[in-house]
């Protein structure tokens, strides 16, 4: 009897996913989504990584995770901007012109960014002034990788200053990714700051060394000011 359950329910698990598979064609039979090439669009941004004998999949273990992007308005104008973080090249930031077409406005924005290793990126409205500010997590003081977290803070007239060490934000270390939230209710936003761990070769023996504590120094949390 339960094995008959167990299948009837694997039977209209499968029925639920095909019917909700069938949703993403419209009614007439088309696709919901088309893929737009970088000549219509003006996104041509690729994060292209250079593999050398310092700076690899072996030297380090996230080599490959990719970077970050973010949507966000950054100039009230009703249209989602987009900003890309690239590993290794600079930072780009597109501007939405309207009708799908987006203009690359990074070294006028003053936003292509420092450091040599960038991750994750956030859009969050940081000094509460109505512009969606822009902050950038990097890897630093490891190995070949030396940068700092940067916070653009929005001009308002589509220009950006770097303003990390100014809010406390300019972390040095392992950072992926960072939310912000108005963690204590007081109106400003807090930020958490996620960072991933550092594994050396050592790791790989018995799972008993999985309680070894790590001699790096240990990476916090940082709110805004």
């Amino acid at each position: 009897m339960l094995r008959q359950l167990i299948f009837i329910a694997k039977i209209s698990f499968v029925i639920l996913i095909g019917w909700g598979m069938s949703g993403c064609a419209d009614r007439a039979g088309g696709p919901l989504f088309e893929c737009l090439p970088a000549a219509s669009s003006g996104i041509d941004f690729c994060n292209e990584l250079q593999e050398t004998e310092t700076e690899n999949i072996v030297e380090y273990l996230y080599y490959y995770n990719g970077a970050g992007v973010a949507t966000g308005d950054i100039n009230n104008d009703g249209l989602a901007d987009i900003y890309f973080t690239s590993n290794q090249q600079s930072n780009r930031l597109y501007l939405n012109k309207g009708n799908l077409q987006f203009e690359d406005i990074t070294e006028t924005a003053g936003v292509a960014g420092a450091g040599n290793w960038k991750t994750g990126v956030t859009m969050a409205d940081v000094n509460g002034d109505g512009q969606l500010d822009i902050y950038v997590c990097q890897v630093g003081q490891y190995k070949t990788f030396e940068g700092r977290n940067q916070l653009f803070i929005n001009n308002g007239d589509l220009t950006f200053t770097e303003k990390a060490a100014d809010y406390g934000l300019d972390f040095k270390g392992f950072s992926t990714q960072a939310a912000f939230f108005d963690y204590d209710r007081d109106g400003d936003l807090d930020m958490y700051l996620l960072n991933h761990s550092v594994h050396g070769t050592d790791i790989y023996g018995r799972a008993t060394i999985r309680q070894r504590t790590d001699p790096s120094p240990a990476t916090a949390c940082t709110a805004t000011t």
